[in-house]
């Protein structure tokens, strides 16, 4: 969720695309649950299209859209339910690929193996996208405020990246893989993600600030870590955006890339709460 890239005006333009998604995210997650299938599959097209290239598998684009659709329908239905779609759509799309593997008599196989190994790629790589409807599970309370407070951490932890590379940067992070990424902007951005993040959680979540400071900051070090895990494979596939969908901002996945890894730290730091809070409540 970087940054970088686009002028002034064709960020403005973007930003059309992106600030009423967010709003209505935290303001009616359920109700936006449509448009949260949507940027799932348009994310995952891009994702495997990213695979694709760099594995020369370009079929893993339409086997990622086959995968994403049944799992971005069932967001609101139960966990379980979703995550047993999740595993046979995946074993069935495995099982299509592999057939097909065993009747080529001549010829290379490789093909379908590259195919194979886009879709297992692609899969492993974006299913935690899906976990951010499932935070209204945790506690059976509304998501709106984990999800605030995912986003406080994503998103300060990308803009304290940001100010304070752009003014203290001196040494580079990953010059091949993000030349612009500084490790003063990194230490940065965790430290801002931290103390925005902790009070954040103890405001919103009511959660103890000793719960608070580390959760936070494996959060933000988890979004720094999507961020540079999308840049690497970008890198590996010779194209500067995901997509050029969202004018000055590249594609949808350029847009939540430092979800990829902070989503599921969170939802495991939430869980990790909500028992704390029953056990104690036991006790």
């Amino acid at each position: 969720m970087s940054l970088r890239g686009g002028g002034l005006p064709a960020r403005a333009v973007g930003a059309l695309f992106i600030v009423p998604f967010g709003a209505g995210l935290l303001i009616w997650p359920y109700g936006t649950l449509p448009l949260t299938a949507l940027l799932i599959i348009l994310a995952a097209r891009e994702g495997a299209q990213i695979v694709g290239a760099i594995s020369g598998g370009a079929s893993a684009a339409w086997s990622a859209a086959l995968l994403v659709v049944p799992l971005a329908a069932l967001v609101a239905a139960e966990p379980v339910v979703a995550a047993t779609l999740w595993v046979l759509t995946l074993l069935a799309l495995v099982a299509v690929q592999l057939l097909r593997a065993l009747r080529v008599k001549r010829g290379s196989v490789a093909p379908h193996a590259r195919a194979l190994f886009g879709t297992l790629a692609t899969a492993t790589w974006l299913s935690p996208l899906l976990l951010l409807p499932l935070f209204g599970y945790v506690g059976g309370a509304t998501p709106s405020p984990w999800i605030a407070w995912l986003l406080a951490v994503v998103w300060s932890a990308d803009t304290g990246a940001y100010l304070i590379g752009r003014r203290f940067g001196k040494r580079k992070l990953a010059p091949l893989i993000s030349p612009r990424k500084s490790v003063e902007g990194l230490v940065g951005g965790l430290l801002t993600a931290t103390v925005i993040g902790s009070a954040a959680a103890v405001n919103w979540l009511d959660a103890p600030l000793i719960w608070a400071l580390p959760t936070s900051l494996a959060v933000a070090a988890a979004a720094e870590a999507g961020d540079l895990v999308e840049s690497l494979f970008k890198r590996a596939a010779g194209t500067k955006n995901s997509a050029t969908l969202i004018p000055g901002h590249g594609g949808v996945l350029d847009r939540i890339d430092s979800l990829l890894l902070a989503a599921p730290v969170a939802l495991l730091a939430a869980i990790l709460l909500e028992l704390s809070r029953y056990n104690f409540f036991i006790d």
